[in-house]
């Protein structure tokens, strides 16, 4: 079976995110992101797997051992992500901290 050419992964390391994971829970996230974006029809997380064609050099279990047992923050990656958006949309704005998280969470 031959290789499918894939697009790099967006620039998602090269965006701030390597400081919210470790390398293997960034490069599981890179290949999430990438599926998600490719993938036609009903967006499942198996689905996504085969879209970028990481079942040809991993296993299934280790992708989906990201979801349950890499060390990463949601809330952090939501931020770093809105960070993203207002820098595309609103260039003079600047944010530089996450908020407080309420104290009854």
């Amino acid at each position: 079976m031959t290789k499918r050419n894939l697009p790099q992964p967006f620039g998602i390391d090269k965006i701030r995110f390597s400081d919210c994971f470790t390398a293997p829970s960034l490069r599981h996230f890179a290949v999430l992101i990438t599926g998600w974006v490719l993938t036609v029809g009903t967006h499942t997380v198996s689905q996504v797997i085969l879209a970028t064609g990481a079942h040809e050099s991993e296993h299934f279990a280790n992708i989906y051992k990201f979801f349950g047992k890499a060390k990463w923050d949601p809330d952090k990656i939501a931020f770093e992500i809105f960070k993203v958006i207002v820098d595309s949309l609103l260039p003079d704005c600047s944010i530089t901290e996450m908020p407080l998280r309420p104290a009854n969470r």
